[in-house]
């Protein structure tokens, strides 16, 4: 998991070496699914005693075959463009595949009464925890887009060094290892307006469906003064997670606060053009001190994007990070 892969091995498609038109590349291209998302196995997973998620797996019809878990980050779910691409690579790779979607994420917040943050790692934990009791595969890969990797990276410090059986390692791609700095990001005006609108209405739609069924905790008109995503997790985040305020939230939940309780092997992924989600020197150091953790970082690629010029050596196609991730859960 931290065989080293030099930073010039991702060329960026030429009329993507701007971080803003990677992002949104990355987003709105589509990948090669071949009616891939139709044969998924779909069943929800108990988590706790009030909480159900959707998870989307398929299997390989050798049981023996390692197992990659896919994340996917704020505002996303199962289906989103980087992990439908990842896990049909993974496929055709041999590879059985498992999509978690987080509570209230695919259309299933009917099914907690919970909203869910980047230190709640309990979906991913049961899944993970499930997967290694009923399906015994020999080999687990955890994979974690944007959000996901900060919740991998709580999940696994929590496992500390006694993980699931099978668990070998994560991979993070684009994620916030600052949340204050990532939300500094963000917020900063210009075309990251663009951003903070398109999270906004995934968060009104989500929310519309939570009224309906719990109005009582989540009231209709809840997303009316909400004008950016601090503000969200002012309002509804921290306090239903028992922290102060946001800048509370970001600063017990930032997965640098549990680095070091990390036991697994991480493969670390980054552009340092990634628009929202800086990678700090603080995070940086921190990598660099911990011998299992293994950053590439490239100077193009955006945010959870990363589309190449041409596909590099024995890769599928031009998705450089998924092509990695991918490969990292066949080491």
């Amino acid at each position: 998991m931290a065989r080293a892969v030099p930073a010039s091995s991702f060329r960026p498609h030429p009329l993507l070496r701007n971080g803003h038109a990677m992002t949104v590349a990355g987003a709105l291209l589509p990948r090669r699914l071949r009616g891939f998302l139709r044969r998924a196995q779909e069943f929800f997973l108990p988590v706790g005693s009030d909480t159900r998620v959707r998870i989307e797996a398929h299997w390989q019809p050798d049981p023996d075959a390692a197992v990659l878990v896919l994340v996917h980050g704020l505002g996303g779910h199962a289906r989103k463009c980087y992990m439908a691409g990842t896990a049909s690579k993974a496929w055709r790779r041999g590879l059985s595949v498992l999509r978690l979607n987080l509570r209230n994420a695919g259309g299933t917040e009917h099914l907690t009464p919970t909203l869910y943050h980047a230190g709640l790692s309990d979906d991913l934990e049961a899944a993970v925890e499930w997967l290694a009791r009923e399906r015994r595969p020999a080999r687990i890969v955890v994979a974690g887009f944007s959000l996901g990797g900060s919740i991998a990276l709580h999940a696994a410090a929590r496992w500390g060094g006694a993980p699931p059986e099978g668990v070998a390692g994560l991979v993070t791609v684009s994620t916030p290892f600052d949340l204050a700095a990532a939300s500094a990001a963000m917020h900063r005006g210009g075309l990251h307006r663009v951003y903070v609108r398109s999270f906004l209405a995934s968060f009104r739609d989500s929310w519309k469906r939570k009224a309906r069924h719990l109005p009582q905790h989540y009231p209709p008109d809840g997303m009316r003064a909400i004008r950016s995503i601090r503000d969200f997790d002012e309002r509804w985040v921290a306090p239903a997670f028992g922290f102060a305020g946001a800048a509370d939230y970001y600063q017990r939940a930032s997965p640098l606060r549990v680095l070091d309780r990390v036991r697994l092997p991480v493969l670390v992924i980054h552009a340092a053009d990634d628009p929202f989600v800086p990678l700090t020197a603080e995070a940086r150091a921190a990598i660099a001190s911990l011998p299992n953790l293994r950053l590439h970082e490239t100077n193009h690629g955006g945010h959870c994007a990363f589309y190449g010029a041409e596909p590099a050596g024995g890769d599928l196609d031009r998705w450089w990070a998924e092509n990695r991730v991918v490969e990292a859960a066949l080491w």
